[in-house]
This record gives structure tokens, sequence and C-alpha cells, in this order.
């Protein structure tokens, strides 16, 4: 007696099988294919069989598959799956080490809002960044409050911006790969910047304090920020003073002092300055998001040279860095208004600024300068503010 055949009767397919729970697996397959659900944002497709990989599912956001998923690639971090093998691990440790190890290259031209080419990372997109950006917000600005969150966008922002706070990001985040490209890219940025200084350095004072160019904010931003990782650097070292100033290296130092060279010279710690950046048009709200901006990198900077001392220093060396660094009676402007007001979301400024009593700038007596009368006497040597 001939065995029976089961035949499958999909479109254009025509096999055959001896036993029926072949057919059955077969017929199957043919249906898996038909029940994908393609993303109408790219190439990928679906199945409810498919499982969203580790990152995306403690996100809960949707998983479009493949490796890595599009979403983890996105935000620069390892896409694994639950059950991933041994080999799928070292993979991903891979994809990591290529994320965390790319490195600054030559400059190439970059946008008007920086002075510094945007140095380009290795084939990584700036997307990477995210997930050390979101570190930064969420762990550095509540205690180093210069950048504006409201309008900061990742997709426009200077790339040496990007790539400083991505670097505190990485130190932040504590792993050995992520510190270790921290100060990797440390180095290269500061390297980078100490190259285009011709760009952003002013050599001489002027009388209108350059009220006429733009002041490139984020690369002084930039700048700040590199310095402050040198602190990191040193507290990670324990390398510090009997004033307990940390001691950075020689070149770290002189790009700290020719930051404040330059903010001295061009007078952006001078209120009537930063209202000169602006036209009689301007928006009130883009005019107070500058001034602000400006009043904390100074007293940000201000914070950074009181905490700071140049390895190799003489007593004599550290007696006159006390001058040539940023002083009180360099910030000639009032406080900046609450952080409430500094924090909120871009939509909310009006309202909430209706609600809020901004400090009145114009009285240069409530500048901040004014305390260093009070503060400092050449005869009091006593290195206490």
């Amino acid at each position: 007696m001939p065995s029976r055949s089961f035949y499958c009767t999909y479109p254009d397919c025509g096999a055959n099988y001896r036993r029926r729970e072949h057919l059955k697996r077969h017929v199957a397959a043919h249906h898996e294919k038909d029940d994908r659900f393609s993303c109408p944002y790219c190439e990928s497709s679906l199945t409810r069989r498919d499982k969203a990989c580790s990152a995306c599912h403690g996100r809960k956001e949707r998983c479009h598959g493949g490796f890595p998923c599009s979403a983890c690639e996105k935000r620069g971090v390892p896409c694994l799956s639950k059950d991933s093998a041994p080999e799928e691990q070292r993979a991903v440790d891979d994809n990591v080490e290529m994320i965390l190890s790319h490195r600054v290259r030559r400059p190439s031209p970059a946008p008007a809002e920086s002075s510094i080419p945007s140095p380009p990372t290795s084939g990584a997109p700036r997307w990477v960044a995210q997930d050390y950006v979101d570190i930064y917000f969420r762990e550095f600005h509540p205690r180093w409050p210069f950048l504006h969150r409201g309008t900061f966008d990742l997709s426009h922002e200077p790339c040496i911006l990007i790539q400083s706070i991505v670097m505190i990001g990485l130190w932040i985040e504590g792993g050995r790969k992520s510190r270790d490209s921290a100060r990797d890219l440390h180095r290269n940025l500061c390297a980078a910047i100490r190259s285009q200084m011709d760009r952003w350095y002013v050599l001489d004072s002027t009388p209108d304090g350059n009220q006429n160019t733009p002041w490139p904010i984020a690369t002084f931003q930039s700048v700040l920020l590199q310095s402050i990782f040198a602190l990191l650097l040193a507290g990670d070292q324990a390398a510090f003073d009997l004033n307990l100033r940390y001691y950075i290296q020689t070149d770290e130092y002189e790009l700290l002092l020719a930051l404040v060279q330059t903010c001295r010279r061009s007078r952006i710690f001078f209120y009537p300055a930063m209202l000169a950046q602006h036209s009689a048009t301007a928006p009130l709200a883009m005019v107070w998001v500058s001034v602000e901006e400006i009043k904390r990198l100074g007293l940000a900077l201000y914070k950074v040279c009181r905490m700071t001392a140049c390895a190799g220093s003489t007593d004599g060396d550290r007696s006159r860095g006390r001058d040539e660094l940023l002083t009180l009676a360099d910030l000639s402007f009032s406080m900046p208004d609450s952080d409430e007001l500094w924090d909120v979301e871009s939509g909310s400024y009006q309202r909430t600024a209706l609600q809020t009593t901004l400090r009145d700038n114009r009285d240069p007596t409530s500048w901040v300068s004014a305390s260093a009368d009070v503060l400092y006497d050449a005869g009091v040597d006593f290195d206490w503010i």
C-alpha cells in the first residue's frame, strides 16, 4: 500500500510530506512570515514571538529587533537579549568597547555658535551620546547648573560641547571602560581646544569688550568642563595642597588661565556688556537665558579657580595665582535668578516668570563684585574665600 503524502496548499509552494506534523510545521513557517508586522519608520519587522532586548524591556519601549536594535544603537547602550549566549555577550562587549573608545580626530569646520571646529567621532553617531547626556543632567547638572537644560538640543549643540558633556557622563557612570574613555576624551579635547586657541582666546583688552562680536559661550562652557574634569582627576589621585586646592597639570592650568584672561578682556562678566550682545528687539526670554547662562558660567568658573592649584608651582607662584585667576571683583553682575525658573521646561517660561520676582540687575551695589570690598583686604593674606 503506497504511503500517503500531505501537500502544502500555500500558493506557489507544492511541498509534500509523509507525516502530517511535518506539514503543519512547514505551514506554520509560511504563516509566521505573513504575520510579521513592519515598522513604519524602518525596515524592521516583528512577530508576536519576537522578544524585546533587555534594555528595551527595562525601559518598557518597543524593540524593533536586530543586533544591536535601533533603540540601543541610538542610545549607545549594550543590546542584549535575556537569553544571550556567551558568544553574544562577547559581541556586546566588543560593541560597547567600540562606542566608548571613540577618539577625537583632526578638527574640521564648525558651525558659527562654536569658535572651535567640531572634532568628529570615529563613525559613532551623535545620538550615541544620549545616555551620557542624561547622566550629566541627572547627576552633574544639579551641582554645576551652568548649562540651560530647557534650550539644550543634542541635535544642534556644537560637538565640542556635547563631547565634553559625554566625558563627564562617562566618568560619573563609573565603569572602568567608561572612565578610561573619559580620560581619553579629556586628553584629546584639551588638545583640540589648545590647537584652536586663536579662534577664541583674546590677547588684548578692548574698551568695548568686543560687544559687536558674539561670544563663543559654548566653547567657554567646554573649557570649563575640561577644567572641572581636571579637578575630578586630581581628586581621584588625592593631589591637593595645604589650602586643600587640587593640583592640576600645567597644561590644564594654562587652559583654565586662558579662559579667565579671555573672559576678563572681553568683559563678559560685566552686566551691561551681556545686554549689549543682543539687539533691542531680541525676545526677552532669549536675553534672560543668555544673561543667566553667563552669570552661572562666571560663578562656576570662580568656584573652579578657588579649588585649583598648578602642579609643580611654588608658594610664590600660588600667591600670584590667586590674582591671575578669577576673583569676586571680576563678577560684575547680581546673583542668578531662582533655580526653579532656570530649570523650568522651555514651554513654561512665560507662565513661571509671571509668578516669579526677577532680580534687578541694574544696581551695581547688588553685584557680586561689590562683596570684594568687604571680603578682600590686601593686608590679610588668609586664604579663606
